[in-house]
């Protein structure tokens, strides 16, 4: 499963992903609504805390802003990590 989200003003600004209501069923259950997630992001593991309240979660500012130009997040699942692309 994988899901496709939107880079925007906020998320280079705060270093966050978020997601909209509209794929939040298809977030919660990529996650399994796990509260801590271990990621795969740029070759490296990173554990995460979920705010299922505001849908989002923190990947630094600095990886993100690295991102330059692109425009989405492809968030994938890898047996027990979440690996997150930025395309």
């Amino acid at each position: 499963m994988e899901v496709k989200l939107d880079i925007n003003k906020r998320n280079k600004d705060f270093g966050i992903v978020t997601w909209p209501y509209s794929l939040d069923f298809e977030v919660k259950t990529l996650l399994d609504q796990k509260e801590l997630i271990e990621f795969i992001f740029d070759g490296k593991i990173l554990k995460r805390k979920i705010s299922y309240k505001y849908r989002r979660f923190s990947l630094g500012k600095k990886r993100i802003q690295n991102a330059g130009e692109k425009k989405y997040f492809l968030l994938s699942k890898e047996k027990q990590t979440i690996k997150v692309q930025i395309l």
